[in-house]
């Protein structure tokens, strides 16, 4: 019988394209694992929703395969208690301070499964084991820290500690920001306590922190609530110091330096944690699990950092904090100390009390 061998060439060359093809997918599934998943992902709002889709969700969606769907809110721990159980509104979210633990309380969040977080043991070691109320529901991320925003052009001494604020130069210029309990803090750094939250926990050191919010709300200018009543004061000069989350305050200061600098006050100042956690009821969990896995990486935190300007808690971002954070972004664990992270289990059974008597003898004075 005549053999083809044309045909039988052609025939070995379409198996052996077929097997490549076959191989080639294969190796594609493996490094995409997730390849075709989708994964809702909750986040805080305005710039920080843009930078953190850039830092994170676009690497990570090319790295995986998978698809990020973002829903953004500053507490979405009312969505999810409305949910039914088994089919939340999110997969895995951002949570900080009050609604991470009321979801821990209310067990809106699984346990982390930390063998697939390995990325868990880069974060500073203080914050895990001394500074995050738990880690079992959740993955410490990110920290945003108060600190004294200034006019360097309009200032004779520029502030160092937040008693400075009691400066005769800084009269009727200043402004404080009014949400709880960031005032509470700032009232205990004017205090004589040491530590300075010390002042938090007692009867005593909490008539202290009134005191002293009576006195400051004779020097300042406004008790501010909103982000763009803070900027438009400070550049039109009526405001010379107040107080400012980091993360804008560094990109003011590196949009107009020869106006704007900033400083952590030498008692410390406030903070809050994020956390990310695995909402419950999520048929995602390894998807989610992954996803904060990247979150705490080395190359996802530096990426954050250098967009949006926050403390992060992987310790291998340390080279790369950008100079014109300073001495802002803590540089090992014993720098964290100078931080005081809200304690919202011994404030939030507070919160009224507290909120009512700033209202009626802070405000109204």
């Amino acid at each position: 019988m005549k053999v083809n061998r044309t045909s039988q060439i052609s025939a070995i060359l379409i198996s052996v394209l077929v097997v490549s093809a076959v191989l080639v997918a294969g190796a594609f599934a493996a490094d995409r694992p997730f390849e075709g998943q989708t994964l809702i992902v909750g986040t805080w709002s305005g710039p920080y929703a843009k930078n953190f889709e850039e830092a994170f969700s676009k690497p990570f969606e090319e790295m995986t395969g998978a698809k990020l769907l973002h829903k953004y809110s500053w507490d979405f721990t009312p969505e999810i208690i409305a949910a039914p159980e088994n089919d939340p509104p999110l997969d895995v979210t951002i949570t900080a301070d009050s609604d991470y633990l009321l979801g821990v309380k209310r067990k809106l969040w699984l346990p982390i499964r930390y063998e697939n977080v390995p990325n868990a043991d880069k974060i500073f070691d203080i914050i895990k084991d001394e500074m995050s109320p738990t880690t079992e529901y959740g993955v410490p991320f990110d920290v945003g820290i108060h600190v004294l925003m200034y006019r360097k052009d309009l200032v004779k001494t520029p502030p160092a500690s937040w008693k400075d604020l009691f400066a005769d130069e800084y009269k009727g210029k200043i402004a404080i920001e009014r949400w709880f309990p960031y005032w509470v803090y700032i009232g205990s750094y004017l205090t004589d306590y040491d530590p300075p939250k010390k002042a938090i926990y007692s009867p005593e050191g909490r008539e202290a922190i009134f005191d002293q919010m009576k006195n400051l709300s004779d020097r300042w200018f406004f008790c501010y609530s909103k982000g763009a009543e803070f900027w438009a004061a400070m550049d039109s000069g009526e405001i010379t110091v107040g107080n400012y989350w980091n993360g804008t305050g560094t990109v003011k200061v590196l949009e107009d330096p020869d106006r704007f600098a900033m400083v952590l006050p030498e008692e410390g100042a406030v903070a809050y944690l994020d956390h990310f956690c695995v909402v419950r009821g999520t048929k995602k969990r390894d998807l989610a699990e992954a996803f904060i896995n990247y979150l705490v990486s080395t190359k996802g935190q530096t990426a954050f950092l250098k967009k949006h300007y926050n403390l992060m808690v992987n310790k291998e971002v340390v080279p790369e904090i950008p100079a014109v954070m300073g001495d802002i972004h803590p540089k090992k664990d014993e720098d964290w100390r100078k931080i005081s992270f809200i304690d919202a289990e011994a404030l939030e059974p507070l919160r009224k009390e507290l909120e009512d008597r700033f209202i009626k003898e802070v405000l109204a004075k």
